[in-house]
């Protein structure tokens, strides 16, 4: 409600409207309060990062990736979808 008294003067009609929409939209969804790690999942995330191979893990995922990169498509027209408006 405090939405429909801070806008200024419509129509009750619209307001109602608008009323509607935003109480769809907002459903009162929220995340999950943060909680701190505990000393033993601290103690798990430094065992698993703290590795003597992680510079060789960082490279064989940046090859991975440079070899998954798309290619570009010559042959498509990027203003192709401009074709129905010209």
């Amino acid at each position: 409600m405090w939405w429909f008294t801070s806008q200024a003067t419509n129509s009750v009609h619209n307001s109602t409207q608008i009323l509607r929409v935003k109480s769809l939209i907002n459903l009162q969804m929220y995340a999950p309060a943060l909680n701190s790690l505990r000393q033993r999942d601290w103690k798990a995330l430094i065992e698993l990062f703290d590795r003597e191979d992680c510079d060789e893990i960082e490279a064989d995922i940046n090859k991975n990736l440079h070899l998954r990169t798309p290619e570009p498509c010559w042959e498509d027209d990027p203003f192709d979808f401009l074709r129905e408006f010209l």
